[in-house]
């Protein structure tokens, strides 16, 4: 109890018993309204810890550790759930949304709003247990774990909160979050919906705090451990320099016959952090200043830098080939698509032959058929989608769409 004052902890029970009609209401009614009170006397309690806000703009209900110890004052049910870890809140959540669906749709309104008022203090509760631990972390982070005085001590406290914290978000990376709305798929009261997205909401935003607070742990220990290193290596050069004193410089030495006079200290300086214009003997010097900071500073000679020509030559022009076949490829393709028709790339070979001896051009009919069909292959995905082409020969034993052909046929689709 070291850590609090007397005059702390009554002026706190004092405030209690100044608002008890008003802390009264919120606990018997579930909240009270900003509206209906004076807003000063909320904003006091929710600062002093004792007054929450509520899902709906303006309303205030009494905090989880104000209401557990009424209850337990009033004898009153409470929750018996204690919060361990967030998986097993998810369960305990699980199994209050079922009740809380029953007592709906069996118009229990009494039992529904008993179920609602619990599964609200749970959320809340693993919300601030979460935030509290969050900004602990933080704060120790933020003080260099100012609770301990050595470096060691912040050293393995850093340690274990780094692996604590490690641990708490492998635990919450296994909960999906966006399952919670699998509650609320059913024709639930608007109330109940929007505390669910709230805790999901909530939760997603918890993870990349979490992320933020493990880099800055890592960050810190890595500072400590450096920090403890440089403090190890003076205190060993200390604990050197107490064992050997003969590296130990005496207070009188500058008094040593054996020191030269130049290595010899000189009686101590009389200095000021302004000039006295009053001193005579300073004028002569201080004139010298400041004329030779009048003075324009020397221009630097330029470097004269050699010159040198540059020979440009012209790009040779490149010449593209065209290959004489691929065009006749697609005029194939031009033909079926002109005249409608289906062409045989056999058939249209036979045809053109003449035209191509004389153009000094041949093909083997086989290498024609298959130019064809890489040709087809190249095609744009819209070009495919219009021409369609039909291998002409026997399918091979044991497959059914690979061929033995000596013809395609090209046709639109």
């Amino acid at each position: 109890m070291a850590a609090y004052n007397a005059s702390d902890v009554a002026d706190l029970l004092r405030q209690i018993g100044a608002h008890d009609q008003l802390l009264a209401d919120a606990y018997v009614y579930g909240s009270v309204n900003e509206l209906q009170s004076e807003s000063r006397k909320i904003g006091s309690l929710h600062k002093s810890g004792l007054l929450r806000p509520d899902d709906e703009i303006g309303d205030y209900r009494v905090t989880a550790e104000l209401k557990r110890m009424l209850n337990r004052l009033m004898r009153k049910q409470s929750s018996y759930r204690q919060l361990s870890d967030m998986g097993k809140v998810i369960d305990t959540l699980n199994e209050m949304v079922i009740d809380y669906q029953m007592a709906v749709q069996s118009n229990q309104h009494d039992d529904a709003e008993y179920y609602l008022d619990q599964l609200d203090d749970l959320l809340y509760e693993a919300k601030d247990n979460l935030n509290v631990s969050l900004e602990n972390m933080h704060h120790a982070i933020s003080s260099q774990f100012g609770f301990v005085s050595t470096l060691s001590a912040k050293v393995r406290e850093n340690e274990r909160a780094l692996a604590y914290a490690q641990k708490l978000l492998t635990e919450l990376q296994q909960i999906d979050p966006e399952s919670c709305y699998e509650w609320a798929d059913w024709a639930c009261p608007s109330d109940f919906a929007r505390k669910i997205s709230g805790f999901v909401y909530w939760f997603n935003q918890t993870l990349p705090r979490l992320r933020f607070i493990i880099d800055n742990m890592r960050l810190s220990l890595f500072r400590l451990r450096r920090d403890e290193k440089q403090a190890s290596l003076l205190r060993n050069m200390a604990r050197y320099l107490v064992q050997h004193p003969e590296f130990e410089i005496s207070e009188t030495l500058f008094e040593d016959d054996q020191l030269p006079e130049t290595l010899k200290l000189a009686p101590a300086m009389p200095l000021k952090s302004y000039v006295d214009t009053r001193n005579t003997e300073l004028e002569t010097p201080l004139i010298a200043l400041v004329q030779a900071l009048r003075k324009q500073a020397k221009s630097e000679r330029l470097v004269e830098r050699e010159s040198s020509d540059l020979e440009f030559e012209e790009l040779p022009e490149l010449v593209i080939d065209h290959d004489f076949f691929e065009e006749q490829t697609e005029q194939l393709f031009e033909q079926v698509i002109k005249h409608g028709e289906p062409i045989s790339a056999i058939n249209y070979w036979q045809s053109a032959l003449q035209s191509w001896i004389v153009s000094d051009q041949l093909i083997d009919p086989k290498e024609w058929v298959e130019l064809v069909f890489s040709s087809y292959c190249k095609l744009t995905n819209d070009q495919q989608d219009a021409l369609d082409i039909k291998p002409k020969g026997t399918v091979l034993p044991g497959t059914d769409a690979n061929y033995t052909y000596s013809d395609v046929l090209v046709l639109l689709r």
